[in-house]
């Protein structure tokens, strides 16, 4: 596998307010190099768009983006969750989670049934796995 391309071929982005990907990132012992945050949350025109992507040059560790999906959700902070195609935004940025609301995915069912219905799935299988790991016991006074 090459830096910045996972076995789906696909690009995670866990977007964020600053401040909690960058206690999050410490938490879990990552890079704070994988933490990007664009002009617009900079100028505080955007304040929750900074974002950390897997696999990328600076986080290759699914197991800690995982680990960053976890704090987050166990701390009930909030999150968007996106897949892109490796080469580029241009290609594809999709909201994997939370869900898109009703009028936007049957606007997409018009378009592309079949990428609504792969969406649909994707948003599926994703809270089935947020709802097992917002089940399990809180981070460690430790790690605070």
């Amino acid at each position: 596998m090459t830096a910045g391309q996972g076995p789906s071929g696909l690009i995670w982005r866990l977007q964020a307010a600053p401040r909690d990907l960058a206690r999050g990132l410490d938490i879990c012992g990552l890079s704070p190099n994988c933490l990007v945050v664009p002009d617009a949350t900079w100028m505080d025109m955007v304040p929750d768009a900074a974002y950390v992507e897997c696999p990328t040059y600076f986080l290759e560790d699914k197991a800690g983006f995982v680990a960053m999906l976890a704090f987050f959700v166990t701390n009930a902070l909030r999150f968007r969750l996106y897949a892109r195609a490796p080469s580029s935004e241009a290609e594809g940025l999709l909201m994997a989670y939370p869900r898109l609301d009703d009028a936007t995915l049957d606007m997409l069912r018009q378009f592309d049934p079949r990428s609504a219905s792969q969406i649909a799935l994707l948003w599926e299988r994703l809270e089935t796995f947020l709802g097992r790991i917002s089940r399990q016991l809180p981070w460690d006074e430790d790690w605070e």
